[in-house]
């Protein structure tokens, strides 16, 4: 029993001892993780942005087609979704 319960200590102190070394070749791949995530959250928003912007510009030609005088709030709709996936893109 005494063997046993040396053997675990000296497992345990092993396993604390190379702890930092674990720690130290993590980081790197969570700083990696939280770049990717970043990235992609820069995509998303562009491609939203820009789906909104088509939205609009579509909608706007449909109304002008049909001398809809509402045609100018689908414009700037449009207009501000393409900026702001273009926001999106650069600042996030």
């Amino acid at each position: 029993m005494k063997h046993v319960r040396k053997g675990f200590i000296a497992l345990t102190a092993m396993v604390i001892g190379t702890a930092p070394v674990w720690a130290q070749s993590v980081a790197p791949t969570f700083q990696e993780a939280m770049d990717d995530i970043g990235s992609i959250a820069a995509s998303a928003g562009a491609l939203v942005g820009g789906i909104i912007g088509l939205i609009g510009l579509g909608r706007t030609a449909y109304k002008l087609a049909n001398g809809d005088g509402d045609a100018m709030t689908s414009l700037v709709m449009a207009v501000v979704g393409i900026f702001i996936g273009f926001i999106a893109n650069s600042f996030l």
